[in-house]
């Protein structure tokens, strides 16, 4: 995952907006590193059937036990993979919605 985030962060359209060195990427990947529990990933068949790509993405959140699975790829909220993330306690929820949910809880 953390290889993942270190290639994303250099996608052409968010190097537009936040204009990311290597050197910051590298550092942000460290910290990110630094503060996670690292997991190895479950496996199993296949749940995001429009972009198995992003199995590994559901089966680490498995792995590592989460309560919600931040992202906006829209494959996610495709019926099998909410009934999956829902068999298994997982709520998937958007960036905003999880931003929303942190204010109610840290500011009420």
């Amino acid at each position: 995952m953390l290889d993942e985030i270190q290639r994303v962060l250099r996608y052409p359209r968010l190097q537009a907006v936040y204009n990311l060195t290597d050197g910051d990427i590298w550092e942000h990947v460290r910290f990110l590193e630094s503060i996670s529990e690292i997991v190895e990933p479950a496996e199993g068949p296949p749940i995001v059937l429009k972009d198995p790509k992003d199995d590994p993405v559901v089966y680490t959140a498995l792995a590592g036990q989460v309560d919600v699975l931040c992202t906006v790829d829209k494959h996610f909220y495709e019926p099998n993979v909410l009934a999956f993330c829902s068999r298994h306690r997982i709520q998937l929820m958007t960036d905003v919605e999880l931003l929303h949910v942190l204010r109610r809880t840290l500011w009420g």
